[in-house]
C-alpha cells in the first residue's frame, strides 16, 4: 500500500467518479483505475463497485476512506512538524456548506485565509442542510458550514457567526416595524408566506421558531417554495409575500431600497452558523489553520 494509492483512493471516494478524480490528479484515467486496483489487491478487498452509473464506495471502502484520510493527515502533519512552517505548500480543503453560509460568509472567509496559506486550493460544494451532514458522514468533505447542528455525536463543531432571522417584507408595506413587531403572529397569518424548501436548516428553524412564539403553521398563506434565501428575497421585492430570512442574506436587498426588514429584538429569533468536521478525523496543519481562523474571523465583525 502507498501513499500515492491512498491519495488516489481519497480523490476518487470524493468525487465518485474516475474521469473527474483523474482531472483532479493530473493523470491520465487509466492510472486512476491501475491505483485503485493496486490498492485493492494489496488489501484484498473491494473498495468500490464499478458499474454503467457510475463509481459507489462498498461498505469496506467507506471505512477504509476514513483511515486512508488519517494516514494522510498524519503524513501532512509529520511534514509540517520536520519543516515547520509550510503555509506555501499547495493544499487542498474540501468544505460542504448550506446554502446561506456558502453564498454569504465563506467567499469572505476563504479570500482571506488564502493570503495566509496562498496555495490552498478550496473546493466548495452547496447543498441544504440535511444533504450536508449526509455528505460529511462519508468523509468526502474536510468541512461542513450549516446553520443547525445535527443531534448526533459525529461531529465536532463550534460557532463562527452570530446572525438572526429577520421578516423581510416588501418596501411598500404601509405598517411601520413597531407595529408589525406588535402584532407578529397575526401579520404573519394575514400575508402571503414565502417558505424555503424541506431539507433547509433555515425552514426548520422558521418552524421550530414559530412553533415556539405560538404560531399554528397551518394557518401560514404559503404561494411557493423556494430552495434558497437569494430568491426568496427577490420574490419579497416583487410583492409575492413575506418571509423570514437570515439578516445577512437581507443587507444587500436593504441597502439597494428592494425591500425592508424587521427585526424582531427577540433572542429566539437569533441563530448562529457552525463549522462541523468528523470527530474520527485527524485534521491536517492546513485544515487545523482554517478551522483556527474560520473560529475567529467573524468575531469582531458579527451582524
Amino acid at each position: 500500500m502507498e501513499i500515492k494509492q491512498l491519495e488516489t483512493f481519497v480523490c476518487v471516494a470524493r468525487n465518485l467518479n474516475f474521469s473527474k478524480a483523474a482531472e483532479e490528479l493530473f493523470i491520465s484515467q487509466p492510472s486512476v483505475s491501475a491505483q485503485i486496483s493496486s490498492l485493492e489487491k494489496s488489501l484484498n478487498v473491494q473498495l468500490m463497485a464499478r458499474n454503467t452509473k457510475g463509481v459507489s464506495l462498498t461498505k469496506t471502502g467507506l471505512g477504509f476512506l476514513g483511515y486512508a484520510q488519517k494516514i494522510l493527515s498524519l503524513r501532512d502533519q509529520a511534514i509540517h512538524d520536520v519543516k515547520g512552517d509550510d503555509s506555501s505548500s499547495s493544499n487542498a480543503i474540501d468544505i460542504i456548506s448550506s446554502t446561506i453560509p456558502a453564498q454569504n460568509l465563506l467567499p469572505e472567509m476563504i479570500a482571506s485565509f488564502q493570503k495566509l496559506w496562498p496555495n490552498t486550493i478550496f473546493r466548495l460544494k452547496q447543498a441544504d442542510s440535511q444533504r450536508a451532514f449526509q455528505k460529511m458522514g462519508s468523509f468526502r468533505y474536510d468541512f461542513g458550514m450549516v446553520g443547525t447542528v445535527p443531534d448526533e455525536g459525529r461531529f465536532n463543531s463550534f460557532p463562527v457567526f452570530d446572525d438572526e432571522l429577520v421578516l423581510a417584507v416588501p418596501k411598500d408595506v404601509e405598517q411601520d416595524s413597531e407595529s408589525i413587531r406588535g402584532n407578529f403572529n397575526d401579520f404573519i397569518l394575514q400575508k402571503p408566506f414565502i417558505m424555503r424548501e424541506a431539507g433547509s436548516g433555515t425552514r426548520k428553524e422558521i418552524e421550530t421558531l414559530l412553533l415556539k412564539i405560538g404560531v399554528d403553521l397551518r394557518g401560514l398563506k404559503i404561494p411557493a417554495y423556494f430552495s434558497d434565501a437569494h430568491s426568496i428575497l427577490l420574490a419579497v421585492s416583487h410583492g409575492m409575500g413575506i418571509s423570514l430570512v437570515p439578516k445577512i442574506a437581507a443587507k444587500t436587498y436593504v441597502e439597494s431600497g428592494l425591500l425592508r426588514t424587521v427585526e424582531m429584538n427577540n433572542p429566539l429569533f437569533c441563530r448562529q452558523i457552525h463549522l462541523i468536521y468528523n470527530k474520527e478525523l485527524l485534521l491536517s496543519p492546513v485544515q487545523k489553520a482554517f478551522a483556527d481562523h474560520a473560529r475567529h474571523f467573524y468575531c469582531a465583525d458579527s451582524i
